[in-house]
């Protein structure tokens, strides 16, 4: 009895969709008609069989949403990386979700890893959001081990500036607390939170716990956290900000945007990420790279 076809390898089969798998691999504009709704899908997903990764654009939101499930479906989500903005910019800026900012950090993971395979798909509006130098986001994971000299207040600030926020209890992903000797961090993609026991400045041991009976699960050697933020700005990135929002400040006649403006500033001065710093990046960040780069 013959092997049985998926889907896929029925679709490898035609010869059109054979020679626009090929000619993929030369990173060029290439057009394939005449497919709609999950065929579309099924031609794009036989796209991983000879390619490493493959980056698909849409138009709309909607759109980049519908082919997530449809490649989801087909090929599972380890596979299918989404990163999505609204295409409203503004309603990005003031609702955008931790999850929606956690799957694209995952994304650009994803692109940097020179050893996984899969698509990653985004919609118009998230190819123009900036981003961090890629060789910045990739020196931006902190590695810990147990007997490593970590200096505590030292580790808080970096946390900070990769987009973690300070609470009492973790409770959620991207949050951390410290308390004493013990650092509780929940790393972006883990499903339990870290606990790292420290004895002086030296890491004495690592263990994931259960978040809400904070019992202790698996002992660890080693953990890796990554940003929790798709935006990393660096010492030189926060003096420049800092100096930018100075000058408006002084120059701001507006009290309500003045106090608005101090606010902001007060965050830049200490180097944490606002809520509203995706509005200032122009004048944070001397080179603007985007998704594309990553790709590249």
């Amino acid at each position: 009895m013959g092997k049985k076809m998926s889907l896929i390898d029925f679709f490898l089969e035609n010869k059109q969709i054979q020679s626009w798998n090929e000619h993929l691999s030369l990173k060029q504009r290439e057009l394939l008609l005449g497919l709609s709704g999950s065929a579309k899908s099924l031609a794009i997903a036989s796209s991983v069989k000879n390619q490493n990764k493959i980056l698909v654009m849409t138009s709309t939101y909607g759109e980049a949403e519908r082919l997530v499930n449809d490649l989801i479906s087909i090929l599972g989500s380890d596979m299918v990386y989404p990163f999505l903005v609204d295409d409203s910019p503004m309603v990005e800026f003031l609702v955008s979700s931790q999850e929606k900012i956690f799957s694209r950090v995952e994304a650009l993971r994803f692109l940097r890893d020179k050893t996984q395979r899969g698509i990653l798909v985004c919609n118009v509006a998230a190819s123009r959001l900036f981003l961090p130098d890629p060789q910045v986001f990739d020196d931006s994971m902190l590695k810990l081990e147990i007997g490593q000299e970590c200096e505590q207040n030292e580790l808080k600030n970096q946390l900070i500036s990769l987009g973690y926020k300070k609470v009492t209890q973790v409770q959620s992903q991207g949050e951390f607390s410290l308390r004493g000797d013990i650092l509780d961090i929940f790393e972006t993609s883990q499903l339990s939170p870290y606990r790292i026991e420290f004895f002086g400045d030296e890491i004495d041991g690592i263990r994931e716990f259960d978040a809400d009976t904070q019992l202790s699960k698996e002992s660890l050697s080693e953990i890796s956290i990554y940003p929790a933020s798709d935006i990393l700005l660096s010492i030189e990135d926060y003096h420049r900000g800092q100096q930018f929002l100075e000058h408006e400040i002084d120059k701001t006649i507006s009290p309500t945007l003045k106090s608005y403006l101090e606010e902001v500033f007060s965050c830049v001065k200490e180097q944490v990420l606002h809520t509203d710093i995706r509005n200032f990046l122009s004048v944070f960040i001397e080179t603007m790279d985007t998704v594309r780069l990553f790709y590249n």
